[in-house]
């Protein structure tokens, strides 16, 4: 009996070991900036299946972090890899590259361990001049240059929460990206969908808890009056990662299902 549970126990253990649940890989890069000379860092995602070598390219989503976050909060805090996974897996989303992008620019040490609350709300001014967007484009070409990602609009989205999705809403207006998800938004007043090149679809979450709740709702409400397509999808919960981890998933399989089972984005009231 104890000769049969040791080699229990041992089979057990070297399986463990042996069984890769995920084939999915995480890339961390640094790499200084052409024309800022800015030290740009940054988390890539990509899926099962994916090979630098071959001609495949892949939808490409950025999603950005909230103010006192960084280029690992999505993965550390949202747990964004094993929902990857799992929706890419089961056939919910088409394989996609997924950037994490750091997206502070008042301070560049320590970067790796997220900052107080205080101290980010102390340089919030960086945020508002949009910092952060000057040289964002030096990720995208980056991005476009070492990996397999398709360089069309149509398949390309960026997406952030808290101030990330005030950061997102700006970037949008490059025109690059089609699809633009802004997740309980602390948006500025003065900020507008105003560019005269917009995204195809605005996608933007709030929840019924959230002090910012006015803020999402009334960015809607102007991209409704300049006749932009927008989804104002409403839930249940607060400003915390539970109902930005419930955003992710319906905004990725609202746009980015595969053909035979595309769906119409979603609003709920």
């Amino acid at each position: 009996m104890k000769r049969h549970t040791f080699f229990y126990l041992l089979l057990t253990l070297l399986m463990s070991y042996a069984v890769d649940v995920s084939a999915s890989r995480i890339d961390t890069i640094a790499f200084r900036g052409d024309s800022s000379h800015v030290l740009q860092r940054m988390c890539v995602y990509t899926p099962d299946g994916y090979h630098a070598d071959s001609s495949t390219t892949y939808p490409l989503v950025y999603l950005l972090h909230g103010i006192h976050g960084n280029h690992f909060s999505w993965l550390r805090d949202g747990h964004i890899r094993p929902t990857l996974d799992s929706i890419i897996g089961n056939g919910l989303v088409r394989p996609m590259v997924v950037v994490f992008p750091y997206c502070q620019r008042f301070d560049t040490s320590n970067v790796d361990e997220p900052r107080s609350l205080v101290h980010c709300l102390f340089h919030y001014g960086s945020i508002l001049r949009g910092d952060f967007e000057e040289t964002f484009f030096e990720i995208d070409d980056y991005v476009q240059n070492h990996y397999n990602v398709d360089t069309a609009r149509t398949q390309r989205a960026v997406a952030g929460l808290s101030c990330g999705a005030r950061q997102a809403a700006e970037i949008a207006k490059s025109g690059r990206y089609d699809i633009v998800g802004l997740f309980c938004p602390v948006i500025h007043i003065r900020q507008r969908p105003d560019s005269e090149i917009e995204p195809a679809h605005y996608w933007i979450g709030v929840t019924e808890g959230d002090v910012f709740l006015y803020k999402g709702r009334r960015f809607s409400l102007a991209c409704e009056k300049r006749g932009i397509p927008v989804t104002l999808y409403q839930d249940k919960g607060s400003h915390n990662w539970k109902a930005w981890q419930r955003m992710l998933d319906i905004f990725l399989e609202t746009f980015f299902a595969p053909a035979d089972n595309e769906q119409q984005p979603i609003q709920q009231q």
